[in-house]
């Protein structure tokens, strides 16, 4: 923290309030700490990618309650590792869920296959909701889910840093959840899938 030219309390006071310069402070100064510990307990590079712009979203969407954090390097580190928590949970109880549909329940399973309408009505949802993100977080999220390409490659063409691009995503990612908060699930499954299997 001793290149940040605010304190850290002020910074967090700052970002409660709103202030996107603060955020990107805070948002540049931990990435790379953020994501190493999340890389130690996941072992996984993408999956770390993902944790850490979780955590960044978390705080972009919860920054109301950051003037009350203490220390903000343990503050991030546990949202990682609850989330990480949470992650590894939903997973296993998702491929539990779905065994024991198939084993006991094949019909329900097979009419699952027949919603694609519904399906993409709620990705049509999704979409319309990146449309009004605001024009550089809407690329860079374009270019990185749909587009396929890497951070690095993101910031070349579109001639920012690399952690702008992070940065860029997080947000978008903060944007659409909130946009699609009181949607029904189907289209936030549709939304994980976009956001995170990347």
């Amino acid at each position: 923290m001793q290149n940040i030219p605010h304190s850290e309390s002020e910074l967090l006071r700052r970002i409660a309030a709103g202030d996107e310069y603060a955020y990107q402070i805070i948002f540049e100064s931990y990435w790379d700490a953020v994501y190493s510990a999340a890389l130690l307990l996941t072992k996984s590079p993408g999956l770390a990618e993902d944790v850490a712009q979780d955590v960044f979203t978390m705080v972009w969407e919860k920054r109301t309650t950051l003037p009350a954090v203490e220390k903000l390097d343990g503050f991030l580190f546990i949202t990682a590792r609850n989330i990480i928590y949470s992650r590894f949970r939903k997973l296993a109880s998702g491929d539990a869920y779905r065994r024991y549909v198939l084993e006991r329940f094949p019909e329900e399973a097979a009419e699952g296959a027949d919603r694609q309408a519904e399906f993409r009505e709620l990705e049509q949802t999704v979409l319309r909701a990146i449309q009004q993100l605001p024009p550089q977080q809407q690329k860079a999220f374009k270019l990185s889910r749909f587009g396929g390409m890497r951070h690095e490659e993101i910031a070349l063409t579109m001639g920012v840093s690399r952690i702008t691009i992070k940065s860029y995503i997080v947000q978008a990612i903060a944007s659409l959840r909130k946009a699609l908060s009181n949607h029904p699930s189907g289209a936030l499954a549709i939304l994980w899938g976009l956001l995170f299997l990347h």
